[in-house]
């Protein structure tokens, strides 16, 4: 990318844009993450297990030295035999800490981003060999910023262990005169407060790193107005989407629709194929409206709105399809379809009127 190109990137990056980038792996991401969460498991294994591993491994040469005259290497199987139980000695030790290590790693890319399966980050891909990428990688903000919290982390460990070595430096000395244990109890002592130290320091860079990964990827994702552009034609010519505007259309329409259906007067049936509500209120004038009209599940869900609010239904197949197939929702029935709907309205009268008591 040129340095042109780059600088007419001045809008920031759409949804899509963004999306596709993690999809593609490109998430935000602090190595301070994966440092802090790996101080804390070299701090957690040393400090908790570390005298445990201290007296495993002393037994174990203890063993191997009361028993050095005994130890025959005549051949491979006793050259095998020595290896398996010096192996599962060295395993016993070595699992819990490849155990915290794996732990702390998983850990620190869930914290950051969720896991998704990305399969062309696996491809091998020659481009990232590019010595002039690698060039303009180090020498950029990003790398920049690398070098200082790197030079940063080793001023701490070279201040933090010469204070540590000062502060212990009587403990060290008088220890030739102790038991040997106290030499490893000595040193993990001195480990314990130098990956505290350097744990609390990973965590304040954390704290400031974090966020700016998320800001400088961002502004790597950042796009020029052409691109915008471009994208937004591309979204409203993919025929998906199209289809799905369409169908969120009908949905709603259909939503506005059932919803007037109460407000009807009769629904034409057909009997269950075709349903169509009309309207006609002598005070609000013109002919009957058309205020819902529906085929198969829709014309069910107009009959079953007709007759949770008492609303006459009329079966006519003919009227019906004729009704569906002519006039729209929200228009006046033509002229051809007066004498039917009337006669069928003056029959629903007299209805109501046979059924309504006389008062004295």
């Amino acid at each position: 990318m040129s340095e042109q190109d780059q600088q007419s990137r001045t809008e920031e990056a759409t949804d899509k844009r963004l999306a596709d980038a993690r999809g593609d792996g490109n998430v935000p991401a602090s190595r301070e993450v994966p440092n802090f969460m790996y101080l804390m498991a070299a701090l957690l294994v040393i400090a908790v297990l570390g005298q445990t591993f201290a007296s495993h491994l002393g037994s174990l040469l203890v063993g191997l030295l009361a028993n050095a005259g005994s130890i025959h290497l005549g051949n491979g199987g006793d050259v095998m035999l020595l290896f398996d139980v010096v192996g599962k000695a060295a395993a016993g030790v070595t699992a819990p800490i490849i155990l915290a290590f794996g732990a702390a790693g998983v850990i620190a890319s869930v914290v950051q981003n969720p896991p998704v399966p990305v399969a062309k980050r696996v491809i091998p891909d020659i481009s990232r060999l590019s010595p002039s990428k690698g060039l303009k990688r180090i020498f950029s903000l990003s790398g920049l910023v690398e070098f200082m919290k790197l030079s940063l982390r080793l001023i701490v460990v070279v201040v933090t262990s010469v204070a540590i070595l000062m502060y212990m430096w009587h403990d060290f000395t008088n220890s030739i005169w102790n038991d040997p244990s106290a030499i490893l109890a000595l040193s993990q002592k001195s480990v314990v407060a130098l990956l505290t130290a350097l744990a609390l320091l990973s965590f304040t860079l954390l704290i400031f790193d974090l966020p700016v990964a998320h800001v400088l990827w961002r502004r790597s994702l950042r796009m020029a107005r052409q691109e915008i552009k471009d994208e937004q034609k591309q979204m409203e010519g993919d025929p998906h989407m199209k289809a799905r505007r369409r169908s969120i259309a009908r949905a709603r329409t259909r939503q506005r629709m059932l919803k007037g259906v109460p407000r009807a007067t009769i629904v034409i049936a057909n009997p269950t194929h075709f349903s169509v509500a009309l309207r006609y209120v002598r005070s609000e004038g013109g002919a009957p409206r058309v205020v819902a009209k529906g085929q198969d599940i829709i014309a069910l869900k107009i009959r079953k709105i007709a007759e949770e609010n008492g609303i006459p239904i009329i079966e006519d197949k003919a009227l019906a399809r004729s009704l569906y197939a002519k006039v729209e929702v929200d228009q006046m029935i033509p002229v051809e379809f007066y004498r039917a709907i009337a006669e069928i309205l003056i029959r629903l009268q007299a209805r109501r009127n046979r059924q309504t008591p006389v008062r004295a």
